[in-house]
């Protein structure tokens, strides 16, 4: 717990922490102005109002998503490694380990919370503007929890690079390049791409029907627990 502490403190005024809260509000106002400009041509297409109001409305929504826990992930390990900072935490007692862990936990609760506020936003859409008896609350929470652990191998992915890479703009790197590359191998239906964490949350804003992948699911849960044991072992040995 006292690690905890340690770590929330190290975030003040450096306003990481409320990234993905701001994309969160961000992404929740982007779904209500797209909804409502667009009702008319949205509910015309031939799809089921809640498959329309689901994967319609996600694609900005995930791409907002990604580039918010890209910087967060980044922004977090520049803290420690900017003038070498991380070595004074050998002084204290907890393990440097414990840092990886941390973020992760603090850093995936407010990923959460931004997933949260645009699910809200989507529900009363979905409530308000659906064409009568077509709204299926069940429907939107199965597919918020299925969407929401898509995030995860990226989160865990960029968070395990940026704690091996010093530099910014190198884990930056890493980030566009898997965001490129997801998008180029999302619009394929070879499930061996599946195994880039990018294509793993792009793939449910190209399908037309808010039915969970379970394949992609199982791979997402597989996928963030080898990055984040993989994160925890590497920072355990890294030498500052």
């Amino acid at each position: 717990m006292k690690s905890i502490i340690i770590e929330l403190k190290k975030y003040k005024h450096t306003y990481i922490l409320e990234i993905m809260p701001f994309v969160g509000v961000l992404g929740a106002l982007y779904s209500f102005a797209n909804f409502l400009f667009r009702k008319d041509s949205l509910l015309s297409l031939p799809l089921h109002p809640m498959d329309i109001l689901l994967t319609q409305l996600y694609g900005v929504i995930m791409m907002l998503n990604m580039f918010g826990i890209i910087i967060i992930t980044t922004a977090t390990y520049n803290l420690e490694f900017h003038n070498h900072a991380i070595k004074n935490f050998y002084l204290l007692p907890f393990k440097i380990s414990h840092i990886f862990r941390n973020k992760f936990f603090i850093l995936l609760f407010f990923v959460a919370i931004c997933a949260l506020l645009q699910d809200i936003s989507l529900y009363i859409i979905g409530f308000k503007y659906l064409p009568a008896n077509t709204f299926e609350p069940f429907t939107l929470i199965n597919y918020s929890i299925y969407c929401f652990f898509s995030t995860l191998p990226v989160f865990s992915f960029m968070l395990m690079i940026s704690s091996i890479l010093e530099n910014i703009w190198l884990t930056l790197g890493v980030g566009v390049i898997g965001f490129f590359s997801g998008m180029t191998m999302s619009i394929s239906k070879f499930n061996i791409f599946l195994i880039n964490p990018f294509v793993l949350m792009i793939r449910p804003s190209v399908d037309y029907s808010a039915d969970i992948n379970i394949l992609i699911l199982i791979i997402s849960i597989v996928e963030t627990f080898i990055f984040f044991f993989s994160g925890y072992f590497l920072s355990m040995n890294k030498k500052i």
